[in-house]
């Protein structure tokens, strides 16, 4: 087989479609045109087509991740959750499912490009959710477990994020707010009120009884 010609795609510029013997082959993007130099006059053998249809797969999958990633970092395990739910259901729709050979080769290369690594999605992560959510440890750490993040990274990650007076300012900072509900309650009433919104949002029980006992002072 032979390449007759080479033509960029008009709705995807990164897009190429290949033609075989004068009849369409395949479309690629512009990675796979530069490294497997897919140019009019080039002999492809069966063997060729196959590593390239397969390369072509791989390519196709990456634009959908592109998409994901734009809107945030995403794990290791949400990506392989993410193709394994859609060749889910292109089986349902009687479509070829995503082989598992395809989804190794595209984390590996979304790995290769620096768009996907669990410890920097995780320290992201801590950091968005204590800013945003004044979420605590034990809240992060169930998140990033649920999520696929290995213990050990998500325990360095939340020891080089911060320390037990962070937890404590967090604490503080979650409460503030949530205290002025609470003040026409009973002591003791406000007291285990106060202690149960910060265990809920992850605190531990020590740093909980502190920073509620400091309000309670005020």
């Amino acid at each position: 087989m032979k390449i007759t010609q080479v033509d960029q795609q008009k709705r995807n510029p990164r897009r190429f479609n290949v033609y075989l013997d004068g009849q369409f082959g395949f479309g690629v993007d512009e990675d796979l045109i530069v490294d497997r130099r897919l140019i009019i006059g080039k002999e492809l053998s069966p063997a060729d087509l196959e590593k390239i249809l397969f390369e072509t797969e791989v390519g196709k999958l990456m634009v959908r991740v592109y998409t994901l990633l734009n809107i945030r970092l995403r794990t290791e395990k949400e990506i392989r959750d993410y193709m394994r739910a859609l060749s889910f259901k292109r089986k349902v729709k009687g479509d070829d499912e995503i082989s598992e050979m395809v989804i190794e080769s595209l984390i590996e290369k979304l790995k290769q490009k620096k768009l996907l690594d669990d410890e920097v999605f995780a320290r992201e992560w801590v950091r968005s959710r204590r800013a945003s959510k004044k979420k605590g440890n034990i809240a992060l750490k169930a998140e990033l477990f649920l999520k696929g993040v290995d213990r050990s990274i998500i325990e360095t990650v939340l020891e080089e994020e911060g320390n037990s007076g962070t937890q404590e300012n967090l604490a503080g900072q979650a409460l503030e707010k949530k205290m002025k509900s609470f003040q026409a309650l009973p002591y003791l009433e406000k007291k285990k009120k106060a202690l149960e919104f910060l265990m809920r949002r992850g605190f531990d029980y020590s740093i909980s009884k502190e920073v509620v006992e400091k309000f309670l002072e005020k």
